[in-house]
C-alpha cells in the first residue's frame, strides 16, 4: 500500500549540510582510518568521484592502495554469486586487509556496500568481515539509503518514491528478485528474515527521523555508544541533511573508541567521508579523448526499467546499428560462430563512426533452480564479454547497462585491474576512466546500473554523447 508524499520529504536548509559535509570530511581525516567499500556490484561509486576502484585484492595490492588512498572500492560482483562463493571472497578480503594493515600500520573502516532496493547476500557479507576480522565487539549499522534512486527509510521502513507516493520495498519487483526475495519493508521485520531468524526484529535498534532532526549530532552520537556490543541498528533518513547528520554522530562514535561493520547503499559514502557534491560531467570532460569511431552500449540487464529504456533508446539507432544478441543462440552448440558474426558487424560499425547498440533478446531465462539460473546468466554474461574482447575497434565510449553487465565487462573484456571513478553522467550513473593496463586505456566506461533513472535516461545519455 503506498503512501502519499507529504512536507515530510522537504529537505532541511542547505547550508545545514553543506557545514555537515565539511565537518564530515575533517572528522573523517581525524579519526585517520582508511574507508575500504567493498562492493557486491560495481554500481556503488554511483555517488562519489576521485576514488580508485579495484578488482583485485591480493595482500600486495591492498598495501599499495592504504598507502596511497583514504577511500577506496573493492569491486567483488558477489551478487552475482552463490552464498557459498561470496563468503569464501569476503573471508578472503578481510584476511588481505588484516595483513595490509599490519604491514601498513593504516587502520581502517569496512563498509560493505550493496543494493538499495534490499537485493544481496545479506547479512552474509557483513557477518563475514566481521567474523573474519573478530571483530564481536562491533555493531552492525544498516543504512540502504539511496537518494539518486528515491530510495528512502521513514518509520523504519524502506520505501522507493515513485512519482507522489512512498511505495513499500516489498510491494516493487525487487522484492521477488529470482536470487534475492523478501516479503518485508520494515527493515527490522527484513533483518529477521534474513537472518533466518536469528537476529530478532526486537533486538535491532533504530533511530527515527525526529530524533536525528531534533538532536544533534553529538547527542545521537551518545545514543551509539550506547548500543551493546554485536547489536544491528539502522538509520531512518529521507534526504542527505538527514544522512550527513547520522554519518556525523557515527564517526564521532569511532572517535570515541566504538566499532563498527556497515552494510550501506551508495549514498552513505560521501555523507560518511564528507566529498562536496559535484556537478555532472559533460561532454567535452567525459569525450577528451579524440576520436572519429562510433560509442557502443551494451544492454544485459532485463529489470524491467532496463527494457523500458531500452525501448526508448533503440528510437536513436537504425536497423544496421541494432544489434540483437538472440539467448537461444548463445545457449546452442553453434554460438562461437553466432558470437564472431555479432564482433564483426559491430567492428565495421564502430570503424565507421557508427554508434552501436548491442541487447540481449529480452525473454528471462531460468533453470530449474537458483544454481542452474546464476549459470545460465553466467553463460549470457560471458557472451557479451566475448564479443568486446572481440573488438578491434576503440569506441568513443562504452555503456554497459547493468550490474553483472558492467563488472564483467570491465574486468574480463577490458582486463581492468585498477580505475577511478570520475563522476557521474546522469544522477546515480557513474564514469569510470579506464586505467593504462586495460584493453581500451582511458575509455569513458559509463555503469549505468539496471534501475536507475526513468524511461528516457539511457535515450538522453547517448543523446548527450552523439
Amino acid at each position: 500500500m503506498s503512501i502519499p508524499v507529504t512536507d515530510i520529504l522537504n529537505n532541511l536548509p542547505e547550508e545545514d549540510s553543506t557545514n555537515f559535509r565539511s565537518k564530515n570530511k575533517t572528522l573523517f581525516e581525524a579519526n585517520n582510518k582508511v574507508c575500504i567499500v567493498i562492493d557486491d556490484d560495481p554500481t556503488g561509486n554511483q555517488t562519489v568521484y576521485g576514488i580508485p576502484l579495484l578488482t583485485a585484492w591480493d595482500v600486495d595490492t591492498l598495501v599499495y592502495e592504504l598507502k596511497q588512498s583514504s577511500t577506496f572500492f573493492i569491486l567483488t560482483n558477489s551478487r552475482s554469486l552463490s552464498a557459498k562463493n561470496s563468503k569464501k571472497i569476503y573471508k578472503e578480503i578481510a584476511l588481505n586487509i588484516k595483513k595490509a594493515s599490519e604491514i601498513t600500520y593504516k587502520n581502517f573502516t569496512l563498509v560493505s556496500r550493496s543494493d538499495s532496493t534490499l537485493r544481496g547476500h545479506f547479512p552474509l557479507e557483513p557477518k563475514t568481515l566481521k567474523d573474519s576480522l573478530g571483530l564481536d565487539e562491533a555493531i552492525s549499522v544498516f543504512i540502504p539509503v539511496m537518494f539518486e534512486g528515491h530510495r528512502v527509510t521513514l518509520n523504519d521502513t524502506h520505501f522507493i518514491i515513485e512519482g507522489d507516493a512512498l511505495i513499500p520495498v516489498s510491494e516493487t519487483p525487487f522484492s521477488q528478485d529470482h536470487s534475492f526475495k523478501y516479503s518485508q519493508s520494515n527493515l527490522k521485520a527484513y533483518i529477521e528474515e534474513k537472518s533466518q531468524g536469528e537476529i530478532k526484529s526486537s533486538e535491532v535498534y533504530s533511530f527515527s527521523l525526529d530524533s536525528i532532526r531534533n538532536s544533534d549530532a553529538e547527542v545521537l552520537s551518545e545514543s551509539i555508544l550506547k548500543i551493546p556490543t554485536g547489536r544491528y541498528c539502522i538509520f531512518n533518513s529521507l534526504n542527505y541533511s538527514d544522512l550527513d547528520k547520522v554519518a556525523q554522530a557515527l564517526l564521532l562514535a569511532e572517535k570515541s573508541g566504538k566499532h563498527v561493520i556497515y552494510r550501506t547503499s551508495s549514498s552513505f559514502i560521501p555523507s560518511y567521508i564528507g566529498l562536496e557534491s559535484k556537478g555532472l560531467i559533460d561532454k567535452d570532460n567525459l569525450l577528451s579523448y579524440k576520436t572519429s569511431h562510433g560509442g557502443l552500449t551494451v544492454v544485459g540487464s532485463y529489470v524491467k526499467k532496463s527494457s523500458e529504456q531500452l525501448k526508448k533508446a533503440l528510437e536513436l539507432f537504425d536497423s544496421n546499428t541494432i544489434i540483437e544478441v538472440d539467448i537461444a543462440s548463445i545457449l546452442g552448440d553453434a554460438s562461437k560462430d553466432y558470437i564472431t558474426s555479432i564482433i564483426q558487424k559491430t567492428d565495421t560499425n564502430l570503424k565507421s563512426g557508427k554508434d552501436t547498440i548491442v541487447f540481449t533478446s529480452r525473454k528471462l531465462v531460468t533453470g530449474k533452480d537458483a544454481s542452474s539460473t546464476i549459470n545460465i546468466a553466467s553463460t549470457i554474461s560471458n557472451a557479451l564479454v566475448s564479443i568486446i574482447n572481440g573488438l578491434k575497434t576503440r569506441p568513443k565510449y562504452l555503456i554497459a547497462k547493468g550490474g553483472i553487465t558492467s563488472h564483467d565487462l570491465a574486468t574480463k573484456a577490458l582486463k581492468m585491474k585498477r580505475s577511478e571513478v570520475i563522476g557521474q553522467i546522469k544522477q546515480g550513473i557513474p564514469v569510470w576512466k579506464m586505467g593504462n593496463d586495460t584493453k581500451f586505456p582511458k575509455l569513458p566506461f559509463i555503469v549505468f546500473p539496471g534501475n536507475v533513472g526513468t524511461t528516457n535516461t539511457l535515450k538522453e545519455v547517448i543523446t548527450k554523447l552523439s
